[in-house]
């Protein structure tokens, strides 16, 4: 992994990589915690630990860096206090370089990071350029670093090691199956438990309760019933409203495992009958869906996705109500590249990324329309040497929904 920023700053001209993260500027349920610096430094939570409550380490909850010289060892630079965590750390990774902040900079730790990683990199080096790749960083943080290194430019390049991140290895895979039927484990809660009478948050309790006893690190999930479907994302996630029979619901359920996530969501009516235009509507989401994974191989583009599954919403009595031109989404690391946007309203996405084998993604065409409800049937896909894998179940429960 390291290597390969390697060969990237070799190719950018950069004399090194930073990578950078910080939870407090990381939105959603920690999925984007820890992405680069997890992934680099070669760590992995294990899911027994998290479970019976050890703590975290320090570059999950606090910033830290990940200096990658365009040549030589990497050094990790972490701002946590406690040395018992960092002794931790020390024994899950690779990485042998592992500095503390908190020894001569515990009260300006910005100051700390940029002349640790100066130190690291030589301070009697001229660098030219260098690569920044994370999760948002403070102003404070990029000053310090502009004036530790006052001859160097910086240049963005998150977008290019993201793209080194997307093709998963045969370790990654086994965790992402593990991931996703966990999910599944929450959608088959989530249709045992909503029936009329029974409260969003009941419904939340109860799916949220299945993925950690199926194991899952750290759960999660929306729940949206009735007129409340009909948008994605309200706030709040889940409310005391009471389900009543013939409800639509809107639920987005997935769990980590030792640092990889899970993303599906089921399309449910509560009682399991619906009127003709429900059934309509989970029908076309459905449909869009599979047409993604039909044209789902390697070569692939995320344009071809998208326009697959316009196709069948062009058909259809709902395309204005379409909740965006984003269909879908990677998972990995705590990462939710690439993005399948494919098109806008009016406009061709300018650069098509072709799909690659080992790449995992998750289908999520949902369509939300006032005064119906909001149905988005989303599994998540594994691209294979002529096609794909279907790893969890949503589209068969989605299908067994309508036939019934």
């Amino acid at each position: 992994r390291v290597r390969n920023v390697q060969e990237l700053a070799k190719k950018k001209g950069f004399d090194a990589v930073l990578a950078y993260s910080d939870r407090r500027y990381s939105m959603g349920q920690g999925v984007e915690s820890g992405q680069h610096i997890r992934y680099f430094v070669g760590f992995q939570m294990p899911a027994r630990e998290i479970q019976e409550g050890v703590p975290f380490v320090p570059y999950q909850h606090f910033p830290s860096v990940v200096v990658i010289p365009q040549e030589g060892d990497p050094g990790l630079i972490l701002s946590n206090q406690e040395a018992d965590l960092i002794r931790r750390v020390r024994n899950q990774i690779w990485i042998s370089d592992i500095r503390t902040t908190s020894e001569q900079y515990i009260d300006n730790r910005e100051v700390g990071f940029a002349k640790i990683a100066r130190e690291m990199l030589g301070t009697d080096r001229r660098l030219k350029e260098i690569g920044i790749a994370g999760t948002a960083a403070s102003y404070t943080l990029h000053l310090e670093f502009v004036r530790a290194f006052s001859e160097t430019k910086f240049e963005e390049c998150s977008r290019e090691v993201d793209m080194l991140r997307v093709t998963k290895s045969p370790d990654e895979v086994r965790i992402l199956r593990a991931a996703a039927s966990i999910a599944d484990e929450g959608v088959r809660a989530l249709i045992e438990t909503s029936n009329p009478g029974v409260r969003e948050y009941e419904v939340h309790q109860a799916v949220e309760k299945a993925m950690f006893d199926a194991g899952g690190d750290n759960p999660w999930s929306v729940i949206q019933s009735g007129p409340r479907s009909a948008m994605s994302y309200l706030s709040p996630d889940y409310t005391q409203r009471k389900l009543v029979a013939g409800d639509l619901i809107y639920a987005d359920i997935g769990s980590e495992l030792m640092g990889y996530h899970s993303d599906i969501q089921p399309a449910y009516i509560v009682g399991k009958k619906g009127t003709a235009r429900q059934l309509k509507l989970i029908e076309t989401s459905l449909e869009m869906l599979k047409a993604m994974v039909e044209a789902t191989r390697p070569g692939t583009t995320d344009t071809d996705l998208v326009r697959a599954a316009y196709r069948v919403l062009k058909k259809s009595p709902f395309a204005p109500f379409v909740r965006t031109w984003t269909f879908g989404h990677g998972y990995g690391v705590g990462s939710d590249y690439p993005d399948l946007t494919g098109a806008t309203r009016n406009l061709p996405k300018p650069k098509q990324m072709a799909l690659r084998e080992n790449m995992h993604l998750c289908y999520e065409p949902g369509i939300f329309v006032p005064g119906l409800g909001g149905a988005a049937v989303e599994d998540q896909v594994l691209v294979t040497k002529d096609g794909c894998e279907v790893l969890t179940k949503c589209g068969d429960r989605a299908q067994e929904l309508l036939s019934n």
